[in-house]
């Protein structure tokens, strides 16, 4: 299209002369005799000084573990962050925050289809299967999160962020479409499978691209996405509350013919005949069919905007004149001009001698930038992510029902009482990060004490929880847990993002998208076949105090990232 083209220069002499001594005195300190030997040099860019929004100096040293042992990328990337800071937030940033938000509110649109869906579809399929197949759908889900946060983020590397972003966000919405009309669970399942492979990818990607494009005074843009994946719950929950309550044949005490259904099957094997056959539960299949027409919509508004590849992602791949290009582009969209030129990246290649960067693998360049410690504390932080939430959620229900407190499920509530249940939790998720991408800019918190104290209260309310002897209370539970839930999620999406080198971020991403992933589907599997194996609270204790034990995996992280530039 017209608008992806290159953008012209913006000629605006004005700003050039009101910035031009000082970008042109950085771009030439570049020339020192040896970068690695002068990392707190001029060449690192201590001049002009650039502030967080609360007013701590952003760091852009060359030093920086980032990059690994390439001491010419290192240098490169320090040069390109700098030349992101002169450019300063315009309207390409913040357009590429609406833009990559899309992705984190399709995300959890999509999940949450799945938790809207589910009771209805499964029960139509009953009559065509023997036994209840309402656990496949979660369980096919899952799995395909756990392959497609490993494949898109590992393909991301080589291929870039800008193909794997639009990619994920076209297999949705045409997933949603193809699922509505399937006429068997089983290819609903499959279908489902794939659903979940482009959302496992997307949300990791679209942090990627924001932050290898923010200047680093606004990387607390990339938590505060986060607010997006409460707001995709309350639409999804909004819009499929609508359909599901009209065009169904209804569960619980909503309307008797499923329960009739469902006994009329087993005495005589088939219910063709039944009352809840395609026909009259058509509710599910509008859900999808809907959602993925509104997906379809939002990728197609995504090309309104000129969405270019990172330049950090370009800078890592060795195609400085693209990088280059990019940069120009970039803040020629927000009417401004540069002073990074691909000379400036070649002063650096005959500055340093390459003959001395050890060259490393994926797996050597991930170790360097966390240390030989710190790359398995983040490994569990992600795994307890994947795993705690989904067993407390159902083992705690188990505890209140065995307490008097009758649990919330489609078979045991109205259809509106459901809802409104999931609306109100949704909506507790949604100033979660954003209260997150606040704390971890404060000096007092940063992403490390920030993570830590949301894991400590997140491991108290999972205790609290128990005390809940009635259904507003043990709503009143979820609330808060969805709060603290999404608000941990985004610090540690934040911190993961920030602290691996752009050149493996993305495999980097993906042993930790594979774990989360994984653990996930274990928690989702013992949910669906041992969940009502055990009334006590011997799960409930376990999540809470894992999650209470990673206030000190938190802080035994060895690399804290507020007010440094990302690599």
């Amino acid at each position: 299209m017209a608008n992806e083209g290159r953008l012209a220069p913006v000629a605006d002499e004005s700003i050039m002369q009101e910035h031009g001594e000082t970008q042109s005195t950085f771009a030439t300190s570049t020339l020192v005799p040896d970068l690695e030997k002068a990392p707190r040099s001029k060449a690192c860019g201590k001049e002009p000084e650039y502030k967080s929004i609360y007013g701590s100096v952003i760091d852009t040293s060359c030093s920086q573990t980032g990059a690994g042992a390439d001491a010419v990328l290192r240098a490169k990337a320090q040069l390109l962050n700098q030349a992101l800071l002169d450019i300063g937030m315009g309207r390409y940033q913040w357009f590429l925050f609406l833009i990559t938000s899309v992705g984190w509110f399709l995300d959890s649109f999509w999940i949450a289809s799945f938790t809207v869906i589910n009771p209805a579809a499964s029960d139509e399929a009953m009559f065509f299967f023997t036994g209840d197949k309402a656990a496949y759908l979660p369980v096919s889900l899952f799995v395909g999160l756990t392959v497609g946060a490993t494949a898109w983020p590992w393909m991301s590397d080589t291929l870039g962020r800008k193909w794997i972003f639009t990619s994920t966000v076209v297999l949705m919405g045409m997933g949603g479409l193809v699922g509505a009309g399937m006429p068997s669970f089983t290819g609903l399942c499959v279908v489902g499978c794939v659903v979940g492979i482009a959302i496992g990818g997307n949300q990791l990607i679209s942090g990627m691209i924001l932050a290898e494009t923010l200047p680093a005074s606004h990387q607390f843009l990339v938590a505060m996405q986060g607010l997006f994946w409460g707001l995709g719950q309350l639409v999804s929950y909004a819009v499929g509350w609508a359909f599901i309550a009209e065009y169904t044949c209804g569960t619980g005490p909503d309307k008797l013919s499923t329960e009739q259904a469902l006994g009329h099957q087993k005495r005589a094997g088939s219910g063709s005949g039944s009352s809840c056959h395609y026909v009259s539960n058509k509710g599910w299949r509008y859900v999808w069919w809907t959602f993925g027409c509104i997906t379809l919509f939002l990728y197609l508004c995504r090309f309104l905007f000129p969405l270019r590849e990172t330049p950090k992602h370009l800078l890592a791949r060795r195609r400085d004149a693209e990088a280059t290009q990019i940069v120009k582009d970039i803040a020629a969209y927000n009417k401004r001009q540069t002073w990074l030129t691909e000379a400036s990246f070649a002063r650096i290649d005959s500055t340093i001698d390459s003959t001395e960067t050890r060259r490393q693998s994926r797996t050597q360049a991930l170790v360097s930038s966390l240390g030989p410690t710190g790359l398995p504390v983040l490994l569990i932080l992600w795994i307890t992510t994947g795993l705690t939430f989904i067993l407390h959620k159902t083992y705690i229900s188990n505890y209140q029902a065995s307490h008097g407190v009758s649990a919330v499920t489609p078979l045991s509530v109205s259809t509106d009482y459901l809802f409104s249940w999931y609306l109100y939790v949704a909506i507790c998720a949604i100033p979660g990060p954003i209260v997150a991408a606040l704390l971890i800019e404060a000096k007092g918190f940063g992403r490390k004490r920030t993570g830590a104290m949301l894991a400590l209260l997140t491991g108290l309310f999972m205790f609290l929880a128990t005390v809940a002897r009635s259904r507003d209370a043990a709503l009143a539970f979820s609330c808060i847990i969805s709060f603290l839930e999404f608000a941990g999620l985004a610090v540690l999406t934040t911190y993961t993002v920030e602290v691996l080198p752009s050149p493996v971020r993305g495999s980097g991403l993906a042993v930790m998208g594979f774990s989360w992933g994984l653990f996930g589907l274990v928690a989702q599997i013992i949910s669906v076949y041992a969940g009502s194996t055990a009334a006590g609270g011997g799960p409930v204790w376990f999540c809470g105090v894992i999650w209470i034990a990673m206030v000190g995996a938190w802080l035994a992280l060895p690399l804290e990232t507020r007010s440094k530039a990302a690599a």
